[in-house]
């Protein structure tokens, strides 16, 4: 039940009181009987109390100059706390018919008597610290939303504050009001659609932007240099340095720290229609109340009268103690002019009238009833302000209906949302608390779970679950642990429970199934299962290691979690076919090699895996990709005797440096890089001389293809990917990759430098490079180029690489080479592409991310730039996962020419996320910190020019 309204309705009078008159809102009155002419001003307040029996009503009712509001002291027990959110917040309103002004005294657990009810009634009701937690939370969440409240219905608000110290958490607060007023205005404007209200007020929920002033009860400062005046009551004379007293230089820089605080939060903006308040400009908003009888504590003075009056020797009838109360009402009635010492006697007051609460509060009050408004925008834009003034019944009809809205619960499920993104805003305690125990759970699961025998007694259960337990509670925090407690043990229990035996499965990368004993979903034991229909079989599920990192789509646009896989097909292949719909389905693939089955075979197909075959049996490679054709822009075709080129700057004049001739220039560039080429073109010509086997339409290969694999067979499914994001103009260098997880300053490609032979000298010079080179610097390349083209030289093109290596927490960089990561200066990004076309690159890289278990990332995508030329880019991507003698040599399987790329292109090849062999996975080890012999062999890139042949032999 609310309380009721302690008002009488008189006719023409919105609020008849009595002396010491007040209720408490929604107003339960009769409103039509209210004054329809009459505008007011309404002000609420707000604010903190103290650990004693100061408290800011004490405040409230010496601005009001009579004792209006009840004083609520700490250890009151008259307190009715069986409705504990009805008890903890509600708000007491006064209207000065006088002076037309509404007083809203908002009441919650941050004044010190309220919180002591709450903490009686947690002792009383033996709450846990969970409940304890969610039971402060949830009058948190009310007082919120009863500020919200306010903020909404008021002209004018005021913070009362025990001390002369800003307080931080009103940042927390106040941010979380701003976010939740935006949200819940559509819903706000829709409920006052049916009140006669001005088209403004009713599109932005309130009246006006509210001012926020702040009251400071306590005064750091000496007694005798809170006055303002140019002299102290000693006689001295202040020094002309300081123009302003003590007190001033206080409240000055108060408001100076406050607006800071508030513009560097961004709750204060230039255009105060936007923010939840605003602060004058040009005048005070802040108050250091000076006068102790004020901010006094009631309880000590009054033990400081009974102790005066019972040891001083007084003669009997002199000094008669008397109450508290008519001793404010004295000191009320003397102002600010004079003040009344505790006994009773009246001395005249030091401080200037000016600097009163009464007269800090009336100049913001008098700015409302004139009509004037608040306009506290800032900058050169000028915008209309909302300014309402109501009239009496129409401010309380609208205010009834708000605290309808903001303080109850509502049916609409989109406005639950708000509130309970709202309360999640303020519980920081609960955020933090879970996450922290969301961290240690599986660290705790993991101790369970260590050394267990397959079958255990229930001592040994117990045991290992009072391990876990201790270990877990070594690092949970907060409200969360009992919860996460309860789920571990639950975990514990159903881990035992489920016919107390483990999977002995692990995953690709090395990580055991948490799973008791259990069947595949779609295997044969399954189908037993069913047809049997026996309730002792084991559970049907797939495997699971609760391990997820994140990983992003072929083209690198997106990014996702991925569950640790335990199959090829699903680490290589099913991922990555999930973000076919979401991103990269509309993109031109390249089609790899894969087996086809025939359409006249009636035999179901078989798998053959390379352990199956006969270790002393010959293995031929042949060219799998011959009968392969590619229905995509890139096609595999047999081309001329390719060379990898890579210079340091245009024209290439910095590799060699010093002038040379003709034939020098073109000897030295085919010692430097004809070492690959010469490799390459010894394989390709021997597998030239071998016969060619068809592809299999009855077998297909188990798992990846790489240099030891039957011959003729290919995989089901492919576990490269080689995508076209676009033209060449789609990757600007100067930006970068525009993709997420990258770090700053390492999404840039390297530039690569091809230089083209000219074309009376394509058949003589090419590979070679130019007759003419200039010295080093990029003077000296320019005019290598001017002059080369004058003549009837080489020209150059350029393209774009780079190799991006990818963590499991998603952090993605770029390599310059095998031992550096891409970073951009200030002058830009100094690498080329040298490294990276004639030397190995790591397949495993340290990553850059910070966190406590260092991170190894992996090589996983290859972008190429190819420009619009005469020069096409080959990719012969071959992988070497583990050290040399022991692990096969992993290729896509379009043969040893590779994959032609188009020019104009921006293609993106995606290496596979594991690799495994006719044995197993090729892991790396498990610390990050040892070097691992895995690469990706040089060669990958090598060029054509469109046109020409490939010599006789």
């Amino acid at each position: 039940m609310k309380p009721e309204v302690n008002v009488r309705p008189v006719k023409n009078m919105a609020v008849t009181t009595e002396t010491d008159s007040m209720f408490h809102l929604p107003f339960k009155g009769d409103i039509e009987e209210l004054n329809k002419t009459d505008q007011i001003c309404v002000v609420g307040i707000f604010g903190k109390g103290q650990c004693s029996h100061r408290s800011k009503t004490t405040t409230i009712n010496y601005l009001l100059g009579k004792d209006v509001f009840p004083i609520h002291f700490p250890d009151d027990d008259n307190e009715d706390f069986s409705n504990k959110q009805e008890s903890s917040c509600k708000i007491e309103a006064y209207y000065d018919e006088k002076k037309r002004v509404v007083y809203l005294h908002l009441i919650s657990v941050l004044d010190a008597s309220t919180l002591c009810q709450v903490a009686k009634h947690i002792r009383k009701e033996y709450l846990s610290n969970a409940d304890s937690h969610k039971t402060w939370k949830d009058l948190e969440h009310r007082h919120a939303r009863a500020l919200l409240y306010m903020f909404n219905v008021c002209h004018i608000l005021m913070v009362i504050h025990p001390t002369s110290v800003f307080d931080l958490h009103y940042v927390r607060l106040f941010k979380a009001l701003e976010s939740t007023r935006q949200k819940v205005l559509t819903s706000l404007s829709d409920s006052l659609k049916d009140v006669s209200i001005p088209k403004e007020w009713q599109t932005h929920g309130r009246m006006c932007t509210p001012r926020l002033l702040f009251v400071c009860q306590q005064c750091p400062l000496p007694t005798d240099e809170r006055e303002d005046t140019e002299s102290s009551e000693h006689g001295k004379t202040r020094p002309r340095y300081q123009k302003k007293s003590p007190l001033k230089r206080l409240q000055h820089s108060l408001e100076d720290q406050i607006y800071r605080i508030f513009r560097k939060t961004r709750i204060l903006t230039n255009q105060s229609a936007q923010c939840l308040f605003s602060v004058p400009a040009n005048q005070t908003f802040v108050h250091v109340e000076t006068d102790e009888s004020v901010t006094s504590d009631p309880v000590g003075m009054l033990i400081t009268q009974l102790h005066n009056h019972t040891f001083c020797n007084r003669e009997p009838g002199v000094f008669k103690p008397r109450s508290y109360q008519s001793m404010r009402s004295e000191t009320k009635h003397l102002g600010s002019g004079s003040h009344t010492d505790i006994h009773g006697n009246r001395s005249p007051s030091p401080f200037n009238s000016d600097d009163s609460l009464q007269e800090f509060l009336w100049q913001h009050i008098s700015l409302v009833l004139n009509g004037k408004g608040f306009d506290d925008s800032i900058g050169r834009t000028i915008t209309t302000t909302n300014f309402q003034i109501p009239s009496c019944q129409t401010w309380f009809k609208v205010s009834s209906m708000l605290y309808e809205f903001f303080m109850t619960e509502p049916l609409d499920k989109r406005l639950q949302s708000h509130w309970s993104s709202l309360k999640s805003a303020l519980d920081l305690d609960m955020r933090f608390s879970e996450s922290r125990c969301g961290k240690v759970l599986p660290l705790a699961s993991r101790t369970y779970q260590d050394k267990l025998p397959d079958h255990y007694t229930s001592v040994v259960h117990l045991n290992k679950m009072s391990q876990a337990v201790r270990v877990f509670s070594q690092h949970a925090r907060g409200p969360a642990y009992e919860h996460f407690a309860d789920q571990l043990k639950e975990e514990c229990t159903k881990f035992w429970h489920n016919n107390r035996r483990l999977c002995e499965v692990m995953s690709l990368t090395g990580q055991h199934c948490i799973h008791p004993l259990h069947i595949l979903p779609g295997s044969k034991e399954e189908t037993e299962a069913k047809t049997n229909k026996d309730e002792k079989s084991l559970p049907i599920m797939p495997h699971c290691s609760h391990t997820k990192t994140t990983s992003a789509c072929n083209c690198g646009r997106k990014e996702g979690q991925r569950d640790d896989p335990f199959d090829i097909k699903g680490a290589n292949y099913d991922f990555y076919q999930a973000f076919e719909l979401k991103c990269c389905g509309n993109l031109e693939h390249y089609k790899f090699p894969m087996f086809q089955p025939s359409e006249d075979e009636t035999t179901e197909p078989k798998e053959i895996s390379g352990a199956d075959l006969n270790p002393h049996q010959a293995i031929t490679k042949t060219d799998s990709n011959t009968s392969t054709t590619d229905h995509g822009r890139a096609e595999t075709q047999p081309g001329p005797l390719s060379i990898a080129l890579s210079l340091g700057q245009s024209g290439g004049s910095d590799i060699f440096g010093t002038h040379h001739s003709p034939n020098s220039s073109a000897g030295g560039m085919l010692d430097i890089l004809s070492v690959p080429d010469i490799h390459v073109s010894s394989v390709a010509s021997k597998e030239r001389s071998q016969p060619r086997r068809q592809p299999s339409t009855t077998e297909y290969l188990a798992g990846m293809l790489h240099a030891n694999s039957p011959p003729g067979l290919l995989p089901r499914f492919p576990s490269w990917s080689l995508v076209c994001l676009g033209t060449a103009d789609t990757y600007k260098a100067t930006i970068g990759l525009d993709q997420p997880g990258f770090f700053h300053g390492s999404n840039h490609l390297l530039q690569w430098d091809i230089p083209i032979p000219g074309e009376a000298k394509s058949e003589q010079n090419w590979p070679g490079l130019p007759s003419e080179s200039v010295g080093g610097g990029r003077r000296g390349g320019k005019k290598m180029d001017k002059r080369s083209q004058k003549d009837g030289g080489d020209s150059h093109v350029r393209a774009y690489i780079g190799n991006e290596y990818e963590c499991a927490r998603g952090g993605r960089f770029i390599c310059s080479g095998p031992d550096k990561m891409v970073k951009i200066t200030s002058g830009g990004i100094k690498e080329t592409a040298n490294r990276l076309v004639t030397m190995d690159m790591p397949l495993y890289f340290p990553c850059a991310c910070r966190s406590v278990k260092s991170h190894r990332a992996q090589l996983t995508r290859i972008f190429v730039v190819t420009p619009e030329s005469a020069v096409q880019i080959r990719l012969n991507p071959r992988v070497q996962p583990g050290p040399a003698n022991t692990t096969p040599i992993f290729n896509t399987g379009v043969g040893d020419d590779g994959i032609l790329l188009p020019t104009n292109g921006f293609w993106v090849l995606r290496l596979p996320y594991v690799y495994v062999g006719d044995n197993g996975p090729i892991l790396p080890p498990a610390d990050a910190s040892i070097s691992y012999p895995a690469k990706l062999l040089k060669g990958l890139f090598t060029i054509k020019t469109v046109g020409s042949t490939v010599p006789k032999k």
